[in-house]
């Protein structure tokens, strides 16, 4: 069976038994967005959570876990995809945070569908993340003085500044992207 296989045997088991998602849920001790997760198929049981699942729907951790244990399910090879979402990041030039925004989103959709995307998503959004702080902050820092009527250090100077770690990101996202088209992805690939 595949995670797929599982999902529908958890949520028959707990319809069988006339309960909601927040009462399995409440009987389980797990919190209801994981069990939400496991019925829709995003997320497969294990360890605790499997063992707090079976005993609340009274069947064995070895009828579940089979289903578990079987073949993984098969996720579409899909470059192109991968050189859209880190692109993607290059939407900070148009707005704000884009570059954490779009990549997050396509990350949400397609995490569990396209080979790669779980891993490089993780490492784009943590990196624009980072970028972002480090960018925003400093900007911050030379800004709010201005409203204490305090310089340390002239706004002018700041903007090329700002324009610099801009095209500094843009540089290292496209060259990423280019690694991504050379076939050097492995570190993103699940092995």
């Amino acid at each position: 069976m595949s995670k797929l296989a599982i999902s529908e045997q958890i949520r028959s088991l707990r319809k069988s038994k006339g309960l909601s998602q927040e009462a399995l849920a409440e009987i389980a001790g797990i919190n209801l967005r994981t069990l939400q997760r496991i019925e829709t198929g995003n997320a497969i049981p294990r360890g605790e959570t499997l063992r707090l699942l079976a005993r609340a729907l009274d069947v064995s951790v070895q009828e579940l876990s089979v289903s578990v244990d079987e073949s993984p399910v098969l996720m579409d090879e899909d470059p192109g995809f991968l050189k859209l979402m880190n692109l993607s990041a290059l939407t900070m030039w148009f707005v704000p945070f884009g570059n954490i925004l779009v990549p997050l989103a396509f990350w949400i959709l397609k995490r569990n569908k396209i080979n790669g995307v779980a891993e490089l998503g993780k490492r784009i959004i943590n990196t624009q993340i980072i970028w972002s702080v480090f960018t925003y902050g400093s900007a911050a820092l030379i800004i709010f003085p201005l409203f204490f009527d305090q310089i340390f250090i002239d706004p002018f100077f700041m903007m090329p500044v700002m324009l610099l770690f801009f095209v500094a990101n843009s540089i290292y996202i496209i060259f990423t992207t280019r690694k991504i088209a050379r076939g050097e992805r492995q570190e993103f690939a699940r092995v």
